[in-house]
């Protein structure tokens, strides 16, 4: 199975729930600030994980890969192509999920975003995305375990 979690820049939620997801981040407990911006990805850009690009986080404990992905104001194209390519190649939509973990994106997220990304002030709008993700931490986690639950259930469906 192939999950790809995105949000509009690719470097705040999607990592998040991405890394929540795979087991590194806690989904019991809100991490430190210096957990969050521990993560090799979060609120960073480096040619790898820019807009439109799908980076491979890990792999779950089914085994299932997971993605991040950052898609702008592109989200109305990037998810309809990204299911017709994997129905292409595997004549299924079967095992593959595409998140949208804007949902869980606060205002104090998109200022320091902005700020730390698009004004190239990481030393003001890294430490404000990094508060922001602290007071959306429970709404990431929740995503990650409704697809979690989703991915657990097709899992067993499987196996039987």
């Amino acid at each position: 199975m192939h999950i790809i979690y995105h949000c509009y820049g690719g470097t705040h939620t999607s990592v998040i729930a991405s890394y929540i997801h795979i087991g590194v981040l806690p989904a019991d407990k809100v991490p430190t600030k210096e957990e969050i911006e521990g993560i090799p990805m979060f609120d960073r850009l480096n040619g790898q994980n820019d807009t439109g690009h799908i980076v491979s986080i890990g792999t779950d404990e089914y085994g299932n890969n997971v993605y991040s992905l950052g898609v702008k104001n592109g989200k109305k194209l990037v998810e309809p192509a990204l299911k017709d390519l994997y129905y292409h190649l595997f004549n299924t939509n079967d095992g593959l999920l595409i998140i949208d973990t804007s949902s869980a994106t606060n205002w104090i997220m998109k200022i320091g975003g902005f700020t730390s990304i698009a004004l190239k002030m990481p030393v003001i709008g890294r430490p404000l995305v990094s508060y922001g993700v602290t007071k959306a931490y429970k709404n990431i986690v929740q995503i990650v375990k409704n697809v979690k639950a989703q991915e657990s259930a097709e899992y067993n469906a499987i196996k039987r």
